[in-house]
């Protein structure tokens, strides 16, 4: 098979149409110097951001950022890799102004939870769900109603609209400074993140912590949910792996599950709105214990996902899992549900059994 054939992407282009500070003075070299947009290279005037024409790859010999065209535009911009290539092919030659980088600062933490759930609410008001979202949604099983009552909306298919949504905020009142997701594009507030669609992430109130992202194009097959954040970026905050609690919380019985969209489907395809905890991943535990302990749940049933069965690190993560729940004080009861390995997750068995019906 012929090896594929890259279209060249001038990293010099690149970081004119980020908007990077270039030295004038070494634009006829093979190595052009910038600012670095990553590390603020300690003050106005500093270029460690070396720009190879020939390889068009960068790399700060200040803070060890590097990578090729797509990527720098991609890690600016909060867009995924695919995205930023289809973004750099367009003919248009419109570039921001330039402006040097702000010195690196301390990373900003989010806003308070009841501060989050108010804008992320007036946001999803904002926003709609995508055709072929809802068909995604309905193919797992859920109905039209549970997916109204859920709030799942699509992210914003083009820059504008992800302007205009901060704008629309902002014109509500809200101050978008350490709302995860949210950041400054030289002076502009915009949303950063990958297309898809959005999955509030609930605590037991029903406050909204964060949001989730299934993403329509993955570049890793295995990582198709991805924490609406804007960590790292201007203005930016980062976002934390919040546990999940979907379903009814008067119950005393609570599935422990992986990824809060499978314990929607979960809960709802049960027939008795079962009471799920969802934790990010099987090695996010943060605020499991807290979470089950608020609950005031006795007894927890295990549902993660059956390729525990052949992936080792998954088993040993489980195990981890385990052993801090069934420590937990209050926990009377501890069992493990499963099912047959030909289906991955407890959503797709329980898909399976109404399909049955």
């Amino acid at each position: 098979m012929a090896a594929r054939v890259y279209d060249k992407i001038p990293i010099v282009d690149t970081a004119r149409r980020c908007g990077l500070v270039l030295d004038s003075r070494t634009l006829h070299h093979s190595e052009v110097e910038a600012s670095c947009p990553f590390c603020g290279d300690h003050g106005a005037g500093k270029y460690h951001l070396s720009l190879n024409t020939d390889t068009d790859q960068y790399r700060c010999n200040l803070c060890g950022a590097s990578g090729n065209s797509v990527t720098l535009y991609a890690r600016l911009m909060g867009v995924t890799s695919k995205e930023a290539y289809q973004a750099l092919k367009l003919e248009g030659k419109v570039y921001p102004m330039p402006q040097q980088p702000t010195p690196k600062t301390q990373e900003r933490q989010p806003l308070p939870l009841e501060a989050r759930h108010a804008m992320y609410s007036d946001m999803l008001e904002h926003l709609t769900l995508l055709p072929r979202h809802q068909d995604n949604l309905l193919e797992r099983g859920l109905s039209k109603e549970r997916i109204a009552r859920n709030q799942y909306r699509s992210m914003p298919e083009t820059e504008r609209g992800r302007r205009l949504l901060a704008a629309l905020l902002r014109s509500d009142g809200y101050d978008l400074l350490g709302l995860p997701g949210f950041r400054t594009y030289y002076g502009e507030w915009t949303l950063s993140g990958p297309k898809g669609f959005l999955i509030p992430v609930r605590n037991k109130d029903g406050l909204i912590q964060g949001l989730k992202i299934r993403l329509d194009d993955a570049d890793d097959p295995g990582r198709k949910y991805r924490w609406l954040s804007s960590r790292g970026l201007p203005g930016g905050a980062r976002s934390y792996s919040w546990v999940h609690v979907t379903g009814d919380t008067s119950k005393k019985r609570a599935f422990l599950t992986e990824g809060p969209l499978k314990g929607d489907v979960a809960s709802y395809l049960s027939g008795s709105d079962a009471l799920f905890v969802c934790i990010g991943g099987v090695n996010a535990l943060h605020g499991l214990k807290d979470t089950l302990v608020d609950l005031g749940v006795t007894e927890v049933v295990e549902a993660m996902d059956m390729d525990q069965m052949t992936n080792e690190q998954v088993r040993k993560a489980i195990l981890a899992i385990r052993r801090e729940v069934q420590q937990i004080r209050g926990i009377k009861k501890y069992s493990k549900y499963t099912w047959s390995q030909a289906y991955k997750g407890v959503d797709d068995y329980l898909l399976s059994r109404v399909a049955e019906r």
